[in-house]
């Protein structure tokens, strides 16, 4: 095995979601959203995190998986997400509620 290729195995398998998140991934696969992986999730978590992020705008909900991870990492933010697929905003706002993510750090404009 190439040391890329191990470099790129250790980053999928090292990200450890949440259970909260795991939920919103299997919800959005339903859905037939393509939702980030694991490993891109902890990175923008990190990003958020660095940058102590207080207002964070995303396109696109990935029915929750990326917006929890941004709120993962930076727990102070509130987000504001945009999509036209009305079911990806609903399983959003259902996956926010599961993590008990407080109404006030989240916005769905129509």
């Amino acid at each position: 095995m190439a040391e890329s290729d191990a470099i790129r195995r250790y980053a999928l398998e090292a990200a450890v979601e949440p259970e909260s998140i795991e939920r919103a991934r299997a919800r959005a696969v339903e859905l037939g959203a393509d939702p980030i992986s694991a490993a891109v999730g902890a990175q923008i978590a990190v990003v958020t995190a660095a940058t102590a992020a207080l207002n964070i705008v995303e396109i696109g909900t990935g029915a929750g998986v990326s917006g929890l991870w941004l709120l993962h990492g930076s727990p102070r933010a509130t987000l504001t997400t945009i999509d036209n697929e009305p079911e990806h905003l609903a399983a959003a706002r259902t996956a926010f509620t599961e993590a008990k993510i407080p109404p006030a750090r989240s916005r769905f404009p129509s």
